[in-house]
C-alpha cells in the first residue's frame, strides 16, 4: 500500500512540475514586472495568504509553511501532509487618462511534509518564484521622425523546487533550511516602429534569459506554552546573497512589418547567443511572532527586509531600492469538536499587509497594500481542509503619469492530512 502511494505521489509531482513550467508564461500581468526578475510571488500557502501572509512565527501540523523551514518540526510523527493550491488574479490598470483590465490564472504551489525521525522533519515542493508579463506601447511624435512607437513586451518567470529539513534542537527550539533550485526563462522584447513611414526600418531587440542554480535560506523557530493554554511562537528567517547562474541570448534586427503583421527581417544588427553570467539575488531577513490557543484562535505579525540595492544582473547594477514588508493577521475557529453545526467548525481568517517594493520610478516609491480574508472548510471525519482566500489590494500611483493597479486575488487550496506511518495490528 505504501509503495502504491509513493508511486502515485511521484507521478503527481512530475505532472505538476510540467504544469508549473507551462503556467510560468502566464502567471502575471503587470507593467511593473518589467523590472528586476519580475514580480516576486507569495512564498506561502493559502493558509498564510488569508491572514495577510504571516508565516515566520506560525506553525501547524496540518499545513506546510515554506517561509520558515524551522516550522517543519510541527508535523506529526505519524502523519503526511500534502498541500496544493491555485490562484486567479483580476486587476485594473489605471493612469490619469486610461484604464484597462487584466486577469490570469496559475497553479500556485505543490507542497509535501512528512517526518523522518523523532527529531527530524522534511518537506519538498514546487512553487513559482517570480513572474514577468507585460505589453506596453508608447506613442510619440517628432518633428523630424514623424510619429513613431516604442513597444515593450515580456513574459515568463522563475520557478523553484525545494527540499527542506528541520531538526528539534530542544523541546522549544528548532532550526531548519530550504535548499532551493531556481529554474525558468524570462523573455523581453523592445521595438521602435515607424507606422507612418514606408522607408524607415523598424528595429527590435529580444533578450531571453535562462536561470538555473541553487540557493539556501535558513530559519529558527521558538515556541513556549503558557500555563493558561496560550502558545507563543517566534520565528527568524534569513537568506544570504545568492549568485544565480544564467544564460542570456540577445538578438537585434531591422525589419518591416508585412501586411499579415509578421516581421520581415532585413538584416541582423546584434546576435549574441549563450552569453553566460550571474544574477545576484540580495540577502534578506525576516522575523515574526504569533499567539495562539490550540484549535481556537491565532494572531500574529511579520516583518521582512530585503537589500535589493545589492541586486546585479550580469554584473550590472540596477536602480532597485531595498524593500520592506509588514503583515498582520489571525484566525478563529468557534468549535472544532461540534458535530451538529458545521459552521462552528469552519476556521475564519483575515489580515492585511503593506509593502514598500524595490521600485522607485520618477521619484515615486511603488508601494502595495492588501486586505485579505478566507475560510478553512473541514472535510468529514478527517483533519484535511479545503481553504479559500481572497485579497483586495492596490499598488502604485497615477502621480507623474505612472500606473496604479487595483487587484483582487482568489486562491483555492486543498490540504490533505493523513496518518501513513502506523503499523496496524489485527486480532
Amino acid at each position: 500500500m505504501k509503495s502504491k502511494r509513493a508511486i502515485t505521489l511521484l507521478q503527481t509531482l512530475i505532472l505538476l512540475l510540467c504544469i508549473i513550467q507551462a503556467s510560468g508564461q502566464n502567471r502575471i500581468s503587470s507593467p511593473y514586472s518589467r523590472f528586476g526578475i519580475g514580480d516576486l510571488m507569495p512564498n506561502s500557502s493559502v493558509y498564510n495568504m488569508a491572514m495577510g501572509g504571516i508565516s515566520y512565527g506560525v506553525s501547524s501540523p496540518f499545513f506546510v509553511n515554506t517561509a520558515n523551514p524551522a516550522t517543519y518540526t510541527s508535523f506529526d510523527t505519524l502523519s503526511f501532509v500534502f498541500d496544493i493550491g491555485a490562484y486567479t488574479r483580476q486587476s485594473k490598470l489605471i493612469t490619469q487618462n486610461l484604464s484597462q483590465t487584466a486577469n490570469f490564472t496559475s497553479l500556485g504551489y505543490l507542497l509535501f511534509g512528512f517526518p523522518v525521525t523523532r527529531w527530524w522533519r522534511s518537506s519538498l515542493g514546487l512553487l513559482p518564484y517570480s513572474g514577468t508579463g507585460y505589453q506596453m506601447i508608447d506613442k510619440q511624435v517628432d518633428d523630424v521622425l514623424g510619429s513613431y512607437s516604442r513597444e515593450y513586451e515580456g513574459s515568463g518567470g522563475i520557478n523553484k523546487f525545494y527540499w527542506g529539513n528541520s531538526i528539534s534542537i530542544t523541546r522549544r527550539l528548532s532550526a531548519g533550511f530550504n535548499l532551493t533550485y531556481l529554474f525558468g526563462t524570462i523573455e523581453k522584447f523592445s521595438a521602435t516602429t515607424f507606422p507612418d513611414s514606408a522607408y524607415r526600418m523598424n528595429y527590435k531587440i529580444s533578450t531571453s534569459t535562462k536561470i538555473h542554480d541553487l540557493m539556501l535560506n535558513y530559519g529558527l523557530y521558538y515556541k513556549y506554552n503558557f500555563s493558561n493554554g496560550i502558545q507563543l511562537g517566534a520565528g527568524l528567517v534569513a537568506g544570504n546573497n545568492s549568485k544565480i547562474s544564467a544564460t542570456e541570448n540577445r538578438l537585434g534586427y531591422r525589419y518591416f512589418i508585412t501586411s499579415a503583421g509578421v516581421d520581415n527581417v532585413i538584416d541582423t544588427v546584434l546576435n549574441e547567443p549563450s552569453v553566460k553570467g550571474d544574477i545576484l539575488l540580495p540577502a534578506n531577513i525576516g522575523f515574526g511572532f504569533s499567539l495562539a490557543k490550540t484549535d481556537k484562535w491565532l494572531v500574529g505579525a511579520d516583518y521582512q527586509l530585503q537589500l535589493w540595492e545589492k541586486y546585479r544582473y550580469f554584473d550590472q547594477p540596477d536602480s532597485l531600492k531595498n524593500s520592506m514588508r509588514f503583515s498582520v493577521g489571525g484566525q478563529y475557529t468557534p468549535s472544532v469538536s461540534t458535530v451538529s453545526n458545521y459552521f462552528q467548525r469552519i476556521t475564519y481568517r483575515a489580515g492585511f499587509r503593506y509593502s514598500n517594493s524595490f521600485l522607485e520610478l520618477r521619484n515615486q516609491r511603488i508601494d502595495e497594500f492588501g486586505i485579505s480574508f478566507g475560510f478553512g472548510l473541514p472535510l468529514p471525519r478527517t483533519r484535511s481542509t479545503i481553504n479559500l482566500a481572497a485579497e483586495i489590494g492596490t499598488r502604485g500611483t497615477t502621480t507623474e503619469n505612472l500606473i496604479k493597479e487595483n487587484f483582487v486575488r482568489f486562491t483555492l487550496g486543498l490540504s490533505i492530512f493523513e496518518r501513513w506511518f502506523i503499523i496496524r495490528k489485527y486480532d
